[in-house]
C-alpha cells in the first residue's frame, strides 16, 4: 500500500501555482481558486488575503466570503483553539475586520484590550 507523501503533495500543489502564476493568474485569482492548501499558498509567497481592512466597512461578495471562510462554512475547535489553523483563522479574522471595519472593532474592544493594542503599535 503506498503510503501519502505530504512533501510530494505540497510540492504538487507549488508547481500547479506556480504553473498558474505562469499563465497571468493574480493573487485574487489563486485564491478564490480554493484549491490549495494554505501552506503550499505561504510556500509560493502568497498573502493569507488580498482582503485590505479599512476603517470603514467593506462589502464583500459572495465569492469573497468563500474564499476567507471554511469550504462547508463550519468552524471547529481543536485542543482549546479555535480553528485549529492559524492559517484559517487569520483569513476568516481579516475577512470579519473587512467587513466591519476597523472603526467598529475598535468600538468593541475592551479598554484593556484598547491599551495593549496602544503599547504594539507605539513599539512598548
Amino acid at each position: 500500500m503506498d503510503r501519502w507523501d505530504y512533501e510530494e503533495f505540497l510540492n504538487t500543489e507549488i508547481q500547479k501555482i506556480n504553473d498558474l502564476k505562469s499563465k497571468g493568474f493574480m493573487v485574487r485569482d489563486l485564491l478564490d481558486l480554493n484549491e490549495f492548501s494554505y501552506e503550499a499558498l505561504k510556500r509560493c509567497g502568497l498573502p493569507p488575503t488580498y482582503l485590505i481592512p479599512k476603517s470603514e466597512p467593506q462589502i464583500m461578495t459572495s465569492e469573497e466570503w468563500n474564499t476567507h471562510t471554511s469550504s462547508e462554512h463550519k468552524w471547529e475547535f481543536y485542543d482549546d483553539v479555535p480553528f485549529g489553523d492559524c492559517d484559517e483563522r487569520d483569513r476568516v479574522m481579516l475577512g470579519l475586520i473587512y467587513s466591519s471595519g476597523l472603526k467598529h472593532l475598535l468600538e468593541i474592544l475592551p479598554s484593556k484590550t484598547k491599551e495593549e493594542l496602544a503599547k504594539l503599535l507605539c513599539g512598548r
